[in-house]
């Protein structure tokens, strides 16, 4: 299995397909395994590197800080273990994150932007309802069953929990393979209260699309608004019918807009 030593973190990550290089950022909690509706769509027309975060699944170590910052600044030297100079970047929530400091601090990596379901950071980003940062929060610090089972009407559309509620089992299942604890939720809940690009937004030089999903009471839509607003010639295309696992939700309307724009 291929592991990459990046400043004494020892990285999980997978390169699979042909084509251009893309590279995918989970975000909280999740793992590269979580990629399952797209990697075979994608592939097709990608060389695709993906990997879990510091402290997730197959990467145990925890990097210092754990920032996004930090996270950002890995990720070239885990592209030059990988062989890929350059690549399109792909970054989910708090991937997106690490995907603006990544176009910020090393713009000659990248090809093309896309952000997913992100926001710009604590001084200008929209904040969810009360009720759903207590079951957020309640999910990252508590770490039980319930607690994760009640916050799935904050990560899923409310029509997916009632029409399709095996997409929702789907991703849990495969989420029990390599639970999180909650040390690791709580330090990349830190890393994301701590980070801002607004003021920096107007600097992203890569073509950026801003993807977003209609129903996400996560991360709400005005954050992609605002994001698309600030960067330079962004694009920005919001999914039906998702809420914040739009990807896991309507993957085949997500992969279309991923190939169409990089392509």
């Amino acid at each position: 299995m291929p592991y990459a030593d990046i400043d004494g973190c020892n990285y999980y990550y997978e390169v699979t397909g042909n084509g251009d290089p893309l590279v995918m950022i989970r975000g909280l909690g999740s793992n590269l395994d979580h990629w399952y509706p797209q990697i075979q769509a994608l592939t097709q027309h990608f060389r695709v590197m993906a990997f879990d975060n510091p402290g997730i699944a197959r990467t145990k170590d925890v990097i210092k800080p754990y920032s996004i910052l930090k996270m950002a600044q890995n990720i070239p030297k885990l592209m030059d273990v990988a062989g890929i100079e350059k690549a399109h970047v792909f970054g989910l929530s708090m991937g997106g994150m690490i995907a603006q400091e990544l176009a910020l601090n090393f713009p000659e990596r990248i090809q093309r932007l896309i952000l997913c379901v992100t926001h710009c950071g604590k001084s200008h980003s929209i904040s969810p309802s009360d009720k759903v940062n207590q079951l957020f929060a309640a999910m990252i610090k508590e770490g039980t069953d319930e607690a994760r089972a009640a916050a799935a009407a904050v990560m899923f559309a409310q029509e997916t929990l009632e029409n399709n509620p095996e997409t929702a089992a789907e991703y849990a299942g495969i989420s029990m393979k390599y639970p999180v604890s909650t040390e690791i939720l709580v330090k990349q809940s830190q890393a994301i209260q701590e980070f801002d690009t607004w003021e920096r937004l107007t600097d992203i030089t890569p073509p950026t699309l801003v993807l977003g999903a209609d129903k996400d009471v996560l991360i709400p839509p005005e954050n992609l608004n605002i994001l698309a607003d600030r960067i330079p010639n962004a694009k920005l295309h919001f999914i039906k019918g998702g809420g914040h696992q739009v990807m896991i939700e309507q993957p085949d309307d997500c992969n279309t807009a991923i190939i169409d724009f990089l392509t």
